[in-house]
């Protein structure tokens, strides 16, 4: 059951190490109970080969002198040191350093003392003796406490163990991913339910699991002993759920009964109002609700002294540590509870909070405030506050007596936090049995199963919703079905279905249907102004700066409107648009963030796209691997989910990265890579062109440029786009000057508007110059060529301008240590950087069998046969360069 505190466990290593080499260490572990350093330590002795000389204080053991020193003496007995008797801390302590002296003679040693807070005084001054006259020997001294800082430590100790000398290792709480690691031992396949993530609630990595492990760091701390002890308790899906109100475990709350009862009734009146009110309240509303707390301030100060309370800046008061708002709130009595509640309800300023500590009160059914309730949830669903409506409705639904509107509401409930993104929860209280008949209960689940990946439930479900066509929810059912015909990759649908929830009356601000359309390509009259349709015209025209614009302020109204699958297929196409403005860093930070957040809300119908649109920027900085896996996995997760639309997007991505199947490249790619309506993925067309031209296939890349010609990026730089392909066909037709003309052409469009575009263009013409021999006029543009891509962060292009400049023989070569040529050696560089002959080819421009060729001759010069040997020969290369 030990996880995390890897840096802790090796900072301790290297001290057991360096007393086990004769310097003798001592070392400080300090932190609040249970936060683990005894498991630490133990984690460290566990593998054996060191003796331990242990103690340990106990609190009530602290009046009994020199108790510490003689466990510690009994031990040393028992391990074969011979051993005196002490009477004063002094004799005591050199009865402690001979025992020492006689065993680590024979081995390194580690002298312990655990919980040193409630060691009496006698032993704690001998310690001190100890310590001072441990100075060489195979010793390493450890003392676990709470604090060195508290007033049970003697001042003279106390400068030793803060000293230089004394390394000092203070615990936090473990971290959220320490304590999913923490869940899977105590319950290797915890829950087990099937989720929105098509998988059991348990496995490592599952929104679930990560979940549960979230709440449990906030409520806990990370505190390891509390966490196990919750875990002891619930069930991994109640962890997870956050309606469900998580205890104080019983590892806490002694400790906390003890300090409460201690108090005054003032203070511990004041305490139990803070836990009704919640985390934080104003000082003068607590002691209100209190009631008969005549000195506030006093009554404060005694809850902070004992560690229950803490002031806030505001004037504000809440608990120290979560735990102990959940101890203080379990240790009411119910009647207590429900009067506190009401004084709080009436003091409350706002009506949400009012009508949550009334139902926190109710002894029982209440009509009345079950639908005010449900009216106060419509009112905050009007502002896109989803989950705190489905709060108010499960309220509800608890304190209806009629078991037709208690369904009713719980289909409400359901709902609320399916449109507020939360799928896993969603998909937990859809499992919870429900006899609501009416066909919104299908919409719902039909709602439900499309964004878990269930198309083909969700197409029923859906269908049955349509026929009734009420109108509260027949826009939102059409856009649904939209979605789902886009995602099966059938455009025409998709948009027939939008047309039809644009013509219903749409209650609410739920449905989008013009971001279908949008993402379908297909035209929007009528779209709002600042849509993604709006976006997507400026990405068409080569604008990528308007189209950032544009989707900022989507991405802020889909956030304001509470709606996260809609913000984060904004947030991966401001990551697009963002990867074309040549903002490398931010666009694949941000489409990673967008990815990680649909993973943990169980938004699996946008996990294609969003992987995919991490791929064009990871691509560009040069983390082929990184860029690679996000293809790979958009293809896995698409081809698991049938997500054609997610597919086309994968295939479009691989061809983009050059990761398609090595082979004829008139295979079944050719189709994908001629339309340009995929908006999440860069067209992949030049780069396919290129390759053709490389591979010498010049009238099927004719054709191609032709075809991009017709339907290519718009604005300057899909112009320029199309002229530099035409001056690498015409290059590799040898019409040198033509091909010149094409790309001074093509720098007349782009230059100082878009860097990108304007580097590529000097790359080519730099190649075009060094192979007509004129090489100084070469290096002037592959140079700025590469001062471009430098700034841009471009690495990729950087190496093959600098492989380029290298070749033109005007910069110191770095071939001579090897014996290689110019272009041997950038195709050993490529090869040492993991490409294989077919994308070293493209590269290059040149023929695979060029490279082979190239590859066959280098193996000859360095003396070796493998790929795996060259990368290790080019290493300090490399690493120079």
């Amino acid at each position: 059951m030990f996880v995390g505190r890897t840096a802790e466990l090796a900072l301790l290593g290297a001290e057991l190490r360096a007393a086990d080499g004769g310097s003798a260490r001592r070392v400080v572990v300090e932190g609040p109970e249970g936060i683990g350093k005894t498991a630490l330590i133990h984690r460290l002795v566990a593998p054996g080969g060191v003796r331990v000389l242990a103690a340990s204080g106990e609190e009530s053991e602290r009046e009994l002198e020199l108790g510490v020193v003689r466990q510690l003496l009994d031990e040393a007995a028992y391990l074969g040191a011979p051993t005196g008797a002490g009477q004063d801390p002094c004799a005591a302590g050199q009865a402690v350093c001979e025992a020492i002296d006689a065993l680590q003679a024979q081995g390194p040693l580690v002298v312990l003392i655990d919980d040193a807070q409630w060691a009496d005084g006698p032993s704690l001054r001998a310690l001190s003796y100890v310590l001072r006259r441990t100075r060489a020997g195979r010793v390493l001294v450890l003392l676990a406490c709470r604090d060195v800082a508290g007033p049970w430590l003697p001042e003279g100790l106390r400068r030793l163990l803060t000293g230089d000398d004394t390394l000092r290792i203070t615990l936090d709480g473990l971290s959220a991913a320490d304590l999913t690691g923490l869940i899977g031992l105590a319950d290797p396949e915890p829950g087990g339910d099937e989720t929105a993530d098509g998988a059991a609630a348990g496995p490592a990595g599952s929104p679930v699991l990560g979940r549960a492990a979230a709440r449990l760091r906030d409520h806990t701390l990370g505190n390891p002993l509390h966490a196990r002890a919750l875990l002891a308790a619930l069930p991994v899906h109640a962890l997870a759920d956050p309606g469900t109100r998580l205890p104080a475990p019983g590892t806490y709350l002694r400790s906390f009964a003890r300090r409460l009862h201690a108090c005054a009734p003032a203070a511990r009146g004041l305490v139990a109002a803070c836990a009704v009110l919640g985390e934080s309240s104003p000082l003068h509303v607590a002691a209100a609700v209190a009631g008969g707390v005549d000195e506030p301030l006093d009554a404060l100060e005694e809850a902070v002294g004992a560690g229950l309370l803490r002031e806030l800046p505001g004037r504000l008061v809440g608990f120290a540590e979560p735990l102990a708002r959940a101890a203080a709130y379990d240790g009411l009595g119910a009647g207590v509870r429900a009067r506190l509640h009401l004084a709080a309800a009436r003091l409350a300023e706002e009506t949400g909070t009012a009508l949550r500590h009334r139902a926190a009160a109710a002894g029982g059914p209440d009509e009345t405030l079950a639908e005010e309730l449900a009216g106060f949830a419509a009112k905050a669903a009007q502002h896109g506050q989803w989950q705190e409506a489905a709060a108010h409705l499960d309220l509800a639904a608890g304190l209806t007596e009629s078991a037709a509107r208690r369904d009713e509401l719980s289909t409400a409930v359901l709902e609320h936090v399916l449109v507020g993104g939360d799928v896993v929860r969603a998909a937990e209280l859809a499992a919870v049995r429900n006899a609501d008949p009416r066909p919104v209960r299908r919409y719902v689940l039909g709602r439900l199963a499309l964004a878990s990946g269930r198309f083909d439930e969700a197409a029923e479900l859906l269908a049955q919703a349509w026929r009734h066509r009420e109108p509260g929810f027949a826009a939102d059912v059409a856009e649904q079905l939209a979605w789902l015909h886009l995602v099966n990759g059938d455009r025409e649908a998709a948009a027939s279905w939008a047309g039809l929830a644009i013509g219903q009356p749409i209650a609410g601000a739920v449905a989008r249907p013009y971001d279908v359309l949008a993402l379908g390509g297909a035209p929007g009259a009528g779209a709002p102004p600042d849509g993604l349709t709006a976006a997507l015209a400026h990405l068409a025209r080569g604008a990528p700066e308007q189209a950032c614009a544009v989707l900022r302020r989507v991405v802020g109204a889909a956030a304001k409107a509470g709606l996260p699958h809609h913000r984060l297929l904004a947030a991966a196409l401001l990551a697009v648009a963002e990867h074309r403005s040549a903002r490398w860093d931010e666009a694949a930070a941000r489409a990673e963030q967008a990815l990680a957040e649909a993973r943990a809300l169980g938004q699996r119908w946008l996990l294609p796209c969003l992987e995919v649109a991490c791929v064009a920027p990871l691509a560009a900085r040069g983390e082929h691997e990184r860029a690679l896996a996000h293809a790979g996995a958009a293809r896995a997760t698409a081809r698991r989910l049938r997500h054609a639309m997610g597919e086309r997007q994968a295939e479009l991505a691989l061809a983009l990265i050059g990761a398609e199947p090595a082979g004829p490249m008139d295979g079944p790619m050719d189709g994908l890579v001629d339309g340009p309506g995929d908006v999440f993925v860069p067209d992949p067309r030049p780069g396919r062109i290129e390759a053709l031209v490389a591979d010498g296939r010049l009238e099927e890349a004719e054709r191609r440029l032709a075809a991009f010609g017709e339907s290519g990026p718009a604005g300057p730089p899909g112009q320029a786009a199309r002229l530099r392909l035409e001056g690498l066909l015409l290059a590799a037709r040898n019409v040198p000057n033509e091909a010149e003309q094409r790309f001074a052409r093509a720098l007349a469009l782009v230059e100082g508007v878009c860097p990108l575009e304007e580097a590529r263009v000097l790359l080519d013409l730099g190649r075009l110059l060094r192979r007509t021999c004129r090489r100084r006029a070469a290096a002037d543009r592959l140079g700025a060529a590469r001062a471009i891509f430098q700034r841009l962060g471009a690495r990729p292009l950087v190496d093959r301008c600098a492989q380029e400049l290298e070749a033109c023989g005007l910069e110191p070569p770095a071939t001579v240590r090897l014996g290689l040529t110019p272009q041997e050696l950038s195709t050993a560089t490529l090869v040492a950087g993991g490409l294989t002959n077919r994308q070293i080819a493209r590269e290059l421009l040149i023929s695979v069998k060029t490279v082979e060729y190239h590859l066959g001759k280098i193996y000859t010069k360095l003396g070796i046969g493998s790929r795996v040997a060259l990368a290790a020969k080019l290493g300090d290369l490399t690493t120079v360069r």
